[in-house]
């Protein structure tokens, strides 16, 4: 793996500042009261989407599993990335437990997505070699270090329709060899009996909830179920990607290739560097997208429960204009219009091949 430079002025400054503001905070860097209404308000949501669903007949049932899948996001988001990060409870059972049932709504395993999530994304994100993100499919081209094909010209076209399949890839294809890799590299938290146990039973409850339940309450054609099925899981994928990976695959985050095993700047400018926020400050934006808005205050603070990103964002906006560090910061539809560009942008034959530069003319 590459290593960063050592910490300069501003990462010393922003650790300072951070981490009073979150010391001073009633409930410290854990979620507050409000995050868990928000949440309460997504789950009660998606209850009542279930309930009209089962009990819906003919095209009206799509809608349901629109909005179903719509408030499942939100509880994704909301609840489950902090419960990753230890930052959504004190108590270590409580996030486990919605890491757990959160991510299984999807048939995703939460233990191994955040084994894969903290340990690669959050360390290097947008870096050659290290990207989940960027390296992740022949079929798109979302990094500049990614290899070239024909097809990626039209990627930016075609692209929507894979990201509509992103959770139930992730369930059903992509969770088995992440299983395997985290077998080999941590065989102590994966080669356990209840290990095996809790991912299988996420596959199995997921199957028998979003697949075998409609099939026997609404008896559906086969047609319909797997269409209602790509529809829930569809929702939740697409917003997963646009505003989530968005936020690092655009054309303001850069992408670093390291010479050698090193990165010309220190871990806190990474950040910077690599992240796209929109309205970083808006607490409505934070709760709908569960902090991703504030991209970078999360990579900087990622220990904190995103209630506290807004403030972290003004405090992070103003150390960077002071050391003269850029903070990549537009509206949500100039993160999407940033994206699609993105897309556009490396759909073209490159040149000539990606290579490291200086910190000075990186990008």
């Amino acid at each position: 793996m590459p290593s960063f430079s050592h910490p300069g002025a501003f990462a010393r400054d922003i650790r300072l500042k951070g981490l009073k503001h979150l010391r001073d905070q009633p409930g410290g860097r854990y979620a507050s009261a409000g995050q868990w209404g928000a949440a309460a308000a997504w789950g009660s949501g998606l209850l009542v989407s279930l309930g009209l669903l089962f009990s819906s007949a003919g095209p009206i049932g799509f809608l349901w599993c629109a909005t179903s899948g719509l408030m499942a996001f939100f509880i994704l988001a909301t609840l489950c990335h902090d419960a990753a990060h230890g930052s959504l409870s004190s108590n270590a059972w409580v996030n486990r437990v919605v890491l757990t049932v959160g991510f299984g709504l999807f048939g995703v395993s939460g233990a191994l997505w955040r084994w894969r999530h903290i340990r690669l994304h959050h360390v290097f994100p947008n870096v050659e070699g290290t990207d989940i993100d960027g390296e992740g499919s022949i079929l798109l081209r979302l990094a500049p270090y990614g290899p070239w094909r024909s097809w990626h010209r039209l990627q930016a076209f075609y692209a929507p329709f894979l990201y509509v399949l992103v959770m139930p890839h992730l369930a059903w294809v992509e969770d088995w060899s992440n299983r395997a890799m985290a077998r080999r590299m941590a065989p102590e938290h994966f080669r356990t009996r209840a290990a095996t146990a809790e991912f299988l039973l996420v596959k199995l409850v997921h199957g028998g909830v979003a697949l075998g339940l409609p099939w026997l309450v609404l008896q559906p054609p086969l047609w319909a179920l797997g269409l209602g099925y790509l529809i829930f899981t569809g929702v939740a994928s697409i917003l997963f990607v646009v505003i989530v990976a968005g936020s690092h695959l655009s054309e303001e985050a850069e992408f670093i290739s390291p010479s050698g095993d090193r990165i010309h700047h220190d871990w806190a400018e990474h950040q910077l560097r690599t992240c796209l926020d929109w309205s970083p400050e808006s607490r409505t934006a934070g709760m709908l997208s569960g902090g991703s808005n504030a991209h970078t205050a999360h990579h900087l603070f990622p220990q904190a429960a995103h209630c506290h990103n807004p403030a972290l964002s003004a405090i992070v906006s103003e150390a960077a204009a002071h050391h003269g560090l850029p903070h990549n910061v537009t509206s949500f539809a100039g993160l999407v219009a940033s994206h699609v560009r993105h897309l556009h942008h490396l759909g073209r034959r490159p040149l000539r091949t990606f290579s490291a530069q200086p910190k000075e003319t990186l990008k």
